[in-house]
Order: structure tokens, then sequence, then C-alpha cells
């Protein structure tokens, strides 16, 4: 893939010609791309720019998935290995969810529950 530099910039277009995507900066069309190449383009922005989001906002992500693992929901907000490590230390040891997460709340009869709940099926009465 193709390295394009770009110096500092204070406006940058995005404009259509035919099938063409232009890249206006700062008044100046800096690049022409394809529209499958500018899909291209687009998509790796999209994921580099969610994982620095993930990176930026790291603290919060650990506290929500923290409280997810404390009350027993079967899903993640990340893939990040770092990130769930850190939420499942959170979770057992923080104080404020272990006294407001224990018991029926975290899916269970007693004590603290790390983990997904497990659903029991009783006989029809």
């Amino acid at each position: 893939m193709p390295e394009i530099i770009i110096p500092k910039i204070t406006r940058a277009t995005i404009k259509r010609d035919g099938n063409d995507v232009l890249i206006v900066m700062d008044g100046q069309r800096t690049e022409r791309l394809p529209w499958d190449a500018a899909l291209s383009l687009a998509e790796a922005i999209t994921i580099q720019a969610r994982r620095i989001e993930e990176q930026v906002k790291a603290l919060s992500i650990i506290q929500d998935q923290a409280l997810l693992m404390r009350s027993g929901a079967p899903f993640g907000l990340s893939s990040n290995a770092a990130i769930i490590s850190e939420a499942k230390k959170e979770a057992v040891h923080n104080p404020q969810l272990r006294k407001y997460l224990t018991g029926k709340q975290a899916g269970g009869i007693g004590g603290p529950i790390v983990g997904a709940p497990t659903v029991i099926r009783h006989r029809k009465r």
C-alpha cells in the first residue's frame, strides 16, 4: 500500500469526480483514488482510529467491562487481552463492585461471582 505523507493541514475535503474520489487539502487536490481504493483506504483509517480510541478510552472500557463481568453479562466490550485482564482484576477486587454486585445481582446465590450466570430450568408444575 502506498504511503501518503501529509503536511500540517488546516482543511481537508473529500469530493467526487465521476467514478473517482478526490482528496483536497487546503484547496489543492492531493490524491485521486478509484472508488474501490477509496473504500479500502476508508476502512483502514477507520480500523486504526478505533484501535487508537480503544487505547485512549482504556480506563473507561476497563471499568465498564468489569461491571459487565461482575453482573454476569455474557459479552464484552473489547477483544484486547490486556484490557480484559485488567477488567477481570477490577471485577474481582474493586470494593464498590464487590459491595453492590454480589449474590443474586451477580447471577448467583451468595458471595461474589464473576462470569456468566448459569440458566437453571425448573419442572413445570
